[in-house]
């Protein structure tokens, strides 16, 4: 009974976590009313159902329990961002955001602790994972042939035109789709048959060109080194390696390119009413919000000067938010305004950026936690990525190419504390099964060196009677010669 129960939760976090990453990917499209009002709570219920089967699982399995670097860790930052409801500038928000980031990491504790005694989940939910970012893709193919104006962000005088798919900007997919590329590589090398390595070999074709449509350049450079770190982790054999990373370099190149071929437009388009409404008419005549709205001060061209063009080593306007960002930080260092209140305390004041938050994770920690949260998110960060070194099964190689990706992209993006974000339980599971499958990888080895010495010993308790029967022979022999010595019958003539 117990290994069904076991078998069949497996088969229910697959299932679940591939429902976990659509729910959460429909939750942010533009596609109406999936998104609003069914998404926003739809996703919570699946991510509940998730928490749920997962501790469940944990449960059944009885993995051995001792006193755990990563859960203390998690325990910590979690008991910080609630506690900071005393403090935050909206302690309702803050407790609710704290609730959902602690069932992303529960989830992803429990299947840490399970993964030891059963790796096998590890491959269930990593499977699942991929299935779902491979849904989101699809419907975003199918979105762009039903309704183009929604599927790509038109080009203006700023940007050339961007896919989203079903995403509510071009980032939001493209991230999600960066994390699981070096998951989906691991299916390529690994894959048993000849049709599965076709299969893979065709989602990777099909994330790979969503992302390059995307133009989101901080997603493209996180799956190039994601899927290094997992070649350069995986054992496997060393011209295998050399053509994994030569092709992520190769395909990479390919995908800048392609990224420089639109062109900006020679005029901003117009914008329908109901997605963008008209501008207030002026309250007086020294009214300056129509001349210089307030989220354009900073930055606003002035009049004569050339309009911003977005290329690829442009900052879109992060750098000068990431600046406002720290500066704000500093009226609260050490405790920070509450956690989840990133969007809430953060005025946009840019005219480049177009976000309500500063679109970095960990200035964004710095704003909701104070020094104390960031130091405590780093230093989780820091015990799952040095698992990455006992990383050499392709899968758990896999799992690390995942985490150093979403390193990267926690650089120019905000998701890693939000658990409302698509990428962020993806994210999560990926780093706590990382931690899990390099423990039970461990034990493994443990075990097989410790099974060795086990046989060592049995052979030599075996040999023993034998090294008894030797050693007697060899003093009988040497007292008989001492006799000879002595001038005693020669032995021969005695056996005789």
């Amino acid at each position: 009974m117990s290994a069904r129960v076991r078998v069949q939760l497996e088969g229910a976090l697959q299932a679940l976590a591939a429902l976990v990453v659509v729910w959460f990917g429909l939750a942010a499209s533009n596609e109406r009313p999936w998104n609003i009002p069914i998404g926003r709570h739809v996703r919570w219920l699946a991510l509940a159902e998730f928490a749920v089967v997962a501790v469940a699982y944990a449960v059944v399995v009885r993995p051995r329990v001792r006193r755990e670097a990563v859960a203390v860790l998690v325990a910590g930052f979690l008991a910080l961002a609630f506690l900071s409801a005393a403090w935050s500038a909206d302690g309702t928000l803050t407790l609710g955001r704290s609730a959902t980031l602690a069932a992303v990491l529960v989830s992803g504790a429990a299947l840490a602790l399970a993964a030891r005694e059963r790796p096998e989940v590890v491959e269930s939910v990593v499977l699942g994972l991929i299935a779902g970012v491979v849904v989101l893709a699809l419907l975003g193919l199918f979105e762009l042939w039903h309704d183009y104006d929604r599927a790509v962000v038109p080009a203006t005088t700023q940007s050339p035109a961007r896919y989203t798919g079903i995403g509510g900007n071009p980032n939001t997919m493209a991230m999600l789709i960066a994390l699981v590329v070096p998951a989906v590589v691991w299916g390529v090398v690994t894959a048993p048959s000849r049709a599965k390595r076709i299969l893979a070999i065709a989602v990777t074709a099909l994330l790979y060109g969503s992302l390059v449509a995307s133009g989101s350049r901080g997603a493209l450079l996180g799956a190039l080194v994601g899927t290094i770190v997992f070649a350069l982790a995986a054992a496997l054999p060393r011209q295998r390696r050399l053509v994994l990373v030569g092709a992520s370099v190769a395909a990479f190149v390919v995908g800048v390119v392609a990224l420089e071929i639109p062109n900006p437009a020679k005029t901003n388009p117009t914008l329908p009413f109901d997605i963008q409404p008209p501008p207030t008419p002026p309250l007086s005549p020294r009214d300056a919000q129509p001349k210089l709205p307030l989220e354009s001060e900073v930055g606003f061209p002035r009049p004569g000067e050339p309009q911003f063009e977005r290329t690829l080593f442009t900052s879109s306007g992060r750098l000068d938010a990431w600046r406002g960002a720290l500066r704000q930080s500093l009226d609260r260092p050490l405790l920070g305004y509450g956690f989840g209140t990133e969007e809430r305390v953060f005025v946009d004041r840019y005219y480049l950026h177009y976000s309500s938050v500063p679109e970095n994770s960990y200035l964004g920690t710095l704003l909701q936690l104070g020094l104390a949260g960031l130091i405590a998110l780093l230093a989780l960060l820091a015990f799952v990525a040095a698992q990455a070194r006992f990383a050499k099964a392709p899968l758990a190689a896999a799992c690390a190419g995942a985490v150093a990706c979403g390193l990267l992209l926690a650089f120019s993006q905000s998701y890693l504390t939000s658990a409302g974000s698509p990428a962020t339980a993806p994210f999560w599971l990926f780093a706590l099964l990382l931690v899990g499958a390099t423990a039970a990888e461990a034990g493994r080895h443990l075990g097989e060196r410790e099974g060795d010495e086990r046989e060592v010993q049995t052979a030599e308790r075996d040999a023993e009677p034998r090294l008894d029967v030797v050693r007697r022979e060899d003093e009988r022999v040497g007292e008989q010669e001492q006799h000879d010595g002595a001038g005693g019958a020669p032995a021969r003539q005695r056996e005789r």
